[in-house]
C-alpha cells in the first residue's frame, strides 16, 4: 500500500499514546526492525564489537564440526552467513560484513580443505559457492578506501590461492576471479 500525503498527516495528528499503541503493535510484526531499533535506540551503537564477535565465535563453534558431505559443509556455510547478513541488516556495519565473510570462507579452508580436496568429484555446487562469495567479498572490498587494504590483504590472498590452485580452478577462471589481491 502506498502511503499518500493526507495518510501521513492524519497519523501525524493522532495523539501520541494511540501513535505508541500502533507503533508496537506493527513492531510485534517485524523482528528485524525490532532488533535493528534495539541496537540503534537502546544500545546506541555501543554494542557493535560484542554483536560482531558472537557472529565469530559461532563461526568458530560450526567450523570444528566434521562435515558429512560438501553438501552439508556449503548448508553449514550459508547458515552462518545468513547470521552475518543479519548483523549487517540490524547494525549498517558494512567493515564487518567484510570481516566475518573473510573468517568464514578463510576457517573453512583451513579446518577442511583436505576433505574439500578429498570430495571435489561432488562438490560442483561448493566450489561454486566459494567463488561467489570470494566475488562478492571483493566487490565489497573495492568500496573501500585503498588504505584499508592491508588489513584484508592476507586473508584475500589466501583464499583466492586456495581457490585456484586446490578448491575450484575452473570455477575461479570462469568468474575470472583475480589470483591475486589487490591487483
Amino acid at each position: 500500500m502506498q502511503l499518500t500525503s493526507e495518510f501521513k498527516e492524519a497519523i501525524s495528528h493522532l495523539p501520541s499514546a494511540e501513535k505508541d499503541k500502533l507503533l508496537f503493535r506493527l513492531l510485534k510484526k517485524d523482528p528485524d526492525l525490532c532488533q535493528r531499533l534495539q541496537f540503534e535506540l537502546v544500545e546506541q551503537g555501543d554494542t557493535l564489537q560484542e554483536r560482531r564477535e558472537a557472529v565469530a565465535a559461532a563461526v568458530g563453534k560450526q567450523v570444528k564440526y566434521e562435515p558429512y558431505s560438501p553438501g552439508y559443509l556449503m548448508m553449514d556455510m550459508r547458515a552462518l552467513n545468513g547470521d552475518i547478513t543479519r548483523h549487517v541488516k540490524y547494525t549498517k556495519d558494512k567493515e564487518g560484513e567484510i570481516q566475518l565473510t573473510l573468517l568464514l570462507l578463510r576457517r573453512y579452508l583451513e579446518e577442511h580443505l583436505a576433505f574439500i580436496v578429498a570430495h571435489l568429484y561432488r562438490a560442483d555446487t561448493l566450489q561454486d559457492y566459494l567463488v561467489k562469495r570470494t566475488l562478492f567479498v571483493l566487490q565489497k572490498l573495492g568500496k573501500l578506501h585503498e588504505d584499508l587494504y592491508i588489513e584484508y590483504e592476507a586473508d584475500v590472498n589466501y583464499i583466492l590461492q586456495t581457490l585456484h590452485h586446490k578448491v575450484a580452478p575452473i570455477q575461479a577462471q570462469k568468474a575470472k576471479l583475480p589470483r591475486e589481491w589487490p591487483t
